[in-house]
């Protein structure tokens, strides 16, 4: 879907989609009727009742897994965003309890970190891509890590969990900004006009006020709100329903006060 579609709210999207697949699939076909391009007889609605279950089930069929899979999508990038939250709150943990002044100083930019994601990279996300000074933040926890220096027996029992919590936090990151440019297929989107063209197709030949008039208008409102749900969730970061940075706001603000 254009990218333009996702400055409207969630209902200015719904109704866009009802309305255009309404007039598509009903008020085409009567000015099909009322020019005289195409007249219904008794064999035309004939081969529309034979044609429009088929063609109507297959679309509600693709729109419903599409939908299922954009929800399920949606929710795992929830939950890489949730597990790096947790990941970055480990690894403070880890940093306050090694003690040493190198430590706590990574703590500070491991602040300053949160913070970029959430005012720098989140923007970004929208367009599938990271932020190059959120970059340069992890790059220099990441080397400032390597660098401690474990004196105590505590502090080397701690060095190899730290060492691994960096790891996957620099892991979260990459499948965070992976999954960000995901979203449906074109071919899929190509798929489902196809089929609501045929839909249309089908519409013209019945006479209008056949007993399939009823059925021929609520379902391309029926399929413009399934269309309308699967364009909201499609792309995890745009629009009113992208998923915003609380978990990392919570984190952030429990590392601000934790002491110990």
């Amino acid at each position: 879907m254009p990218d333009y579609i996702y400055r409207l709210p969630n209902f200015a999207i719904m109704i866009f989609l009802i309305i255009f697949i309404s007039v598509v699939c009903i008020y085409v076909p009567t000015v099909i009727h009322n020019f005289y391009i195409f007249i219904p007889n008794q064999q035309s609605i004939k081969l529309g009742q034979a044609l429009f279950s088929p063609i109507a089930s297959s679309a509600g069929l693709l729109i419903g897994f599409l939908l299922n899979q954009a929800q399920t999508s949606y929710r795992e990038v929830e939950n890489i965003i949730s597990m790096e939250a947790t990941r970055i709150n480990n690894l403070d943990r880890l940093l306050l309890r090694f003690g040493s002044n190198q430590a706590l100083d990574i703590r500070v930019n491991l602040m300053a970190y949160i913070e970029s994601i959430i005012n720098d990279e989140w923007s970004d996300l929208q367009s599938g891509r990271g932020s190059k000074t959120t970059h340069m933040l992890w790059r220099s926890i990441s080397q400032d890590v390597f660098k401690l220096d474990p004196i105590t027996p505590k502090q080397l029992s701690l060095y190899g969990d730290i060492i691994d919590k960096q790891e996957e936090i620099a892991e979260s990151r990459e499948m965070r900004i992976d999954r960000s440019s995901k979203c449906l297929p074109r071919l899929f989107w190509i798929v489902i006009f196809i089929l609501l063209a045929s839909l249309m197709a089908v519409n013209t030949l019945f006479l209008p006020d056949e007993q399939f008039t009823f059925g021929l208008t609520i379902l391309p409102i029926a399929f413009g709100a399934l269309i309308s749900l699967l364009v909201i969730t499609d792309k995890p970061f745009k629009g009113q329903n992208g998923i915003r940075p609380e978990a990392l706001m919570k984190i952030l603000a429990a590392i601000k006060t934790r002491t110990e």
